[in-house]
């Protein structure tokens, strides 16, 4: 049905993105690049924070004018928004649960621990609050097996498709919210390629690499072995300058690496794209890669 002059020259819908992730610095280190670019190309970015990101080491020069390991997190993450664009944070205040297995998960206020009603309600009242087309969380694994991330990729998924009913939180709806349905959902994936490098490197070096990491407690084979197939790839060569200065607000989790700049130049070739796992709409089969997270959004 073709336009009336009047609708035809209505200007575009403003696009909005929503980022539901678990930690201070997964928004940088996760998919840093894609968000500063939709931020530059004018999307409007919020971002779902949902613990403080306060178990773990920090070396205590780090500390320095912070109350506490949380204040510090948040402070960086703070930084990171700013600079990748990001226009809302919204911060739920958990408890970070640690890896899984360890003690931290047991925590009464960490987010594994948390009531899953209570927190797919405070995100589905975002959904609806900010109405944004296109969510963004993790994946089933939740990247490498962290139990925070696991959870919300749980807990989003179920909130994006519960926005929409009335009959889902429908006390939300009385205090001046009304129902909405975001058009896609996407989970940020690591490229495939380069997992396997990585097994075949960290093999070549004789580490194995069911047991990496400072802990011993990241099982990259299994990352592999669950990795799910890619139905976005957005170029992200143009955004590494913000990325990496993102990245860099969360310095009291980066090691200094010293003479960085071959590596930053390999990196750069291996990260020019993003990638991304459609959830829904469900690929159809053989249906060709998008390059943009809006695509078929009206």
């Amino acid at each position: 049905m073709m336009k009336s002059p009047s609708e035809s020259n209505q200007p575009p819908a403003a696009r909005r993105m929503l980022i539901a992730f678990a930690h201070p610095d997964d928004e940088s280190f996760g998919m840093g690049g894609a968000i500063a670019r939709y931020a530059q190309e004018g999307v409007d970015i919020s971002l779902i924070c949902s613990t403080n990101g306060d178990v773990g080491t920090v070396d205590p020069e780090h500390l320095n004018g912070f109350g506490s390991v949380a204040d510090l997190r948040l402070n960086e993450l703070r930084c990171a928004a700013s600079t990748l664009g990001i226009h809302d944070v919204i911060t739920f205040g958990y408890r970070d649960s640690g890896m899984m297995g360890t003690p931290e998960n047991n925590h009464p206020d960490c987010l594994w621990q948390a009531d899953e009603t209570a927190v797919i309600g405070r995100i589905v009242q975002e959904i609806r609050r900010l109405r944004p087309q296109v969510i963004v969380t993790f994946d089933p694994y939740g990247g490498y097996g962290h139990p925070d991330h696991i959870f919300m990729h749980r807990t989003t998924t179920k909130a994006f498709h519960a926005a929409g009913d009335p009959a889902q939180y429908p006390e939300q709806l009385t205090n001046g919210l009304q129902v909405f349905s975001p058009s896609k959902l996407y989970y940020n994936t690591f490229p495939r390629a380069w997992l396997l490098v990585r097994v075949w490197m960290e093999r070549l070096r004789g580490h194995d690499p069911r047991h990496l990491g400072k802990n011993k407690d990241l099982d990259l084979q299994e990352v592999l072995d669950r990795h799910l197939p890619s139905h976005a790839q957005v170029d992200v060569s143009a955004y590494h300058g913000a990325w990496d200065a993102a990245s860099g607000c969360h310095a009291s989790q980066l090691n200094p690496r010293p003479n960085r700049n071959p590596l930053d130049r390999l990196m750069r070739l291996v990260f020019r794209h993003q990638y991304f796992t459609r959830a829904w709409p469900e690929p159809r089969d053989h249906e060709p890669m998008e390059h943009d997270l809006f695509d078929g959004v009206e």
